[in-house]
């Protein structure tokens, strides 16, 4: 027993070790460390001792981490959303992400279904999963860039990750429910579906109503981070074990968390920041190890078909979105810089552990996916002149940012006091 801990241990500790080399190689390529992470895992897996897999992790321990992962990415995620900085620019990204749903779940489903000859379940399932993109891939690729186009993807990024992470859920519920498609069916599961969501936002909402009057009066530097944490662990646990949905439990706790006034409260974001950073590391590098995918003609010709059928999907979304607002080369540089990230591999890192016949041929093609869409946006950015006109600029650093901000706050005081005066 104590072997095995060590030898868990040790795969844990090297995991993380080369992950944390391939993301200090891929900040010096400046590419996102996502690619290279899944990459590292695909190849890890052909390493082998005495004839057998070196990395043997167990299936208990690779399901606790995905969804420790997907509760810390859920939170970070959704404690970005500010109640008060809501804007134009916040509902037009709604507006397309939920143009994009809509037609990624009907347009990509039918072209799955016959293409890969699955199920409806199935075929409904994996657009679920592809009807989004990630915001740590998104702003690890524009973070911070001076554009208009680039900062409206930075928080359509935002927006959609939420719904990302509940229908794929929401739906392998309803696959364990139905055993057929039929209006009789659908209309038994509305009761129990409706029922998870309202308990789901209950259970949120009670857990950050008591987080926002414990840390209030209760605030400490080193235990508050940890609370945090332990706070959104308990939301989805407490959601789960009452029949409703976690994962909209703990993004109902994150938004209300996000958007109530606490002291120190940049440092407890810093702390579930890092923490989900490190879980992301491991998360990507699994995700390599586990999803084996068969890397044959056939199946390249049909992931790259059905890739291109995704973009096409979302140039329609955009174009409907927004008509007349943007130019072609617009349209067309937001259509590929959708990249799949955590929220992506999160899901799928999950879903793989469900015994669900055929599940395993659509998570190939979904981690193929967010190779794709890595590269194709990587490449996209670099040629952003060609597309926008304008380069995608790099903010300055943090202290010159810092130093230009309080040289505008002085000069407006400044203004302030000659107008009193005249």
């Amino acid at each position: 027993m104590a072997a095995d801990a060590l030898a868990y241990l040790t795969y844990l500790g090297v995991l993380l070790l080369v992950g944390l080399i391939c993301t200090m190689i891929s900040s010096k390529l400046k590419i996102p460390n996502v690619l290279l992470l899944i990459i590292v895992g695909i190849l890890l897996k052909y390493v082998k001792y005495q004839g057998e897999p070196l990395f043997a992790i167990p299936q208990n321990f690779i399901l606790t981490l995905g969804v420790l992962t997907l509760i810390m990415v859920v939170y970070d995620s959704a404690s970005t959303f500010k109640l008060k900085e809501i804007d134009a620019l916040f509902f037009r990204a709604l507006k397309l992400t939920t143009f994009f749903i809509i037609l990624t779940l009907f347009l990509f489903t039918l072209t799955s279904r016959y293409m890969l000859d699955i199920s409806v379940y199935l075929a409904v399932l994996f657009a679920s999963f592809m009807a989004g993109t990630s915001p740590d891939t998104a702003m690890s690729l524009l973070g911070g860039a001076k554009n208009k186009i680039a900062e409206f993807l930075e928080i359509e990024s935002i927006v959609n990750t939420p719904p990302l992470v509940l229908l794929p859920f929401i739906i392998v519920d309803l696959m364990k429910s139905m055993t057929d498609v039929s209006f009789d069916t659908v209309v038994q599961q509305f009761v129990p579906f409706l029922q998870q969501i309202v308990i789901g936002l209950g259970a949120g909402l009670l857990v950050g109503v008591v987080v926002f009057k414990l840390m209030s009066r209760l605030y400490s530097e080193k235990v508050s981070p940890i609370a945090i944490v332990a706070a959104a662990l308990i939301t989805y646990v407490l959601a789960e074990n009452i029949g409703g949905n976690g994962v909209l439990a703990v993004t109902t706790m994150a938004v209300i968390v996000g958007n109530i006034y606490l002291k120190h409260k940049e440092t407890l974001d810093k702390f579930s920041s890092t923490f989900s950073e490190f879980l992301q590391i491991l998360v990507f590098v699994l995700l390599g190890l586990l999803i084996d995918i068969d890397w044959s003609v056939s199946f390249l010709i049909k992931s790259l078909a059905l890739f291109f059928v995704f973009l096409l999907i979302r140039l329609l979304s955009i174009h409907i979105s927004f008509w007349s607002e943007y130019t072609l080369k617009e349209k067309i540089f937001m259509t590929i810089n959708a990249p799949k990230g955590i929220a992506t591999a999160v899901v799928i890192f999950l879903l793989s552990t469900y015994a669900i016949p055929g599940l395993t041929q659509i998570l190939d093609y979904g981690l193929a996916f967010i190779l794709y869409s890595i590269v194709l946006a990587t490449v996209v950015i670099k040629m952003s002149r060609f597309f926008l006109q304008v380069d995608i600029v790099k903010p300055a650093p943090a202290h010159s940012a810092a130093g230009s901000t309080a040289k505008k706050a002085k000069s407006v005081k400044k203004l302030k006091k000659k107008s009193k005066k005249n």
